[in-house]
């Protein structure tokens, strides 16, 4: 349904600057784009994070990795002692193991959600900057907008107006390349 949503809206502003197009070149509508995705991929500090994150998640995974192999021993011994148990013995059993797994699966979410915060703070010193740089690119280039063709929303686009390569100039600490000349 989400994806729908965005589908339809970036239908309604695809058809909105395409039919404001002539009168936005009248009036000096500047568009550029960049590839987020090359972008993050490519800008420095992102390998850092990764690595991080690389060295960090393997500590929040063994307790769970442990907590695991712990459910299936149980599991394993409760299927070869049933058969000698009561039915209430049996049944208290597979309730105590139910209960194990659920917290077991709340535990992992629980993990996953804080592997999720830490990964966003890392990330977000990076987005800054990534942001900071394209926001100066837009106001010394004069463009009224800069879209992320990685987002799906463009169907065609003069390659002229791709201000990739110059947001990860700017990231990597060079001066940004003069604008280019807007094509007719």
């Amino acid at each position: 349904m989400k994806r729908f949503l965005s589908a339809g809206v970036l239908g309604a502003v695809a058809a909105l600057v395409m039919g404001a197009a002539p009168a936005a070149a009248q009036a000096g509508l500047k568009i550029g784009f960049v590839n987020s995705q090359r972008v993050l991929a490519e800008a420095p500090g992102v390998q850092q994070v990764q690595q991080t994150l690389q060295r960090e998640l393997p500590g929040l995974r063994a307790p769970l990795d442990s907590l695991e192999a712990s459910l299936q021993t149980r599991q394993q011994q409760f299927q070869q002692q049933q058969g000698s148990m009561t039915q209430q013995a049996r049944d208290a059993r597979q309730t105590e193991l139910q209960q194990a797994f659920a917290a077991y699966q709340q535990r992992v979410q629980q993990v996953q959600e804080q592997a999720q915060r830490r990964q966003e703070t890392l990330v977000a010193p990076v987005m800054q900057q990534i942001n900071t740089a394209i926001e100066a690119l837009r106001r010394e280039g004069g463009f009224t907008m800069i879209v992320d063709s990685s987002a799906g929303g463009i169907v065609v686009v003069d390659p002229a107006l791709d201000l990739t390569d110059r947001v990860l100039q700017r990231l990597r600490g060079g001066a940004a390349a003069p604008p280019a000349a807007p094509r007719p």
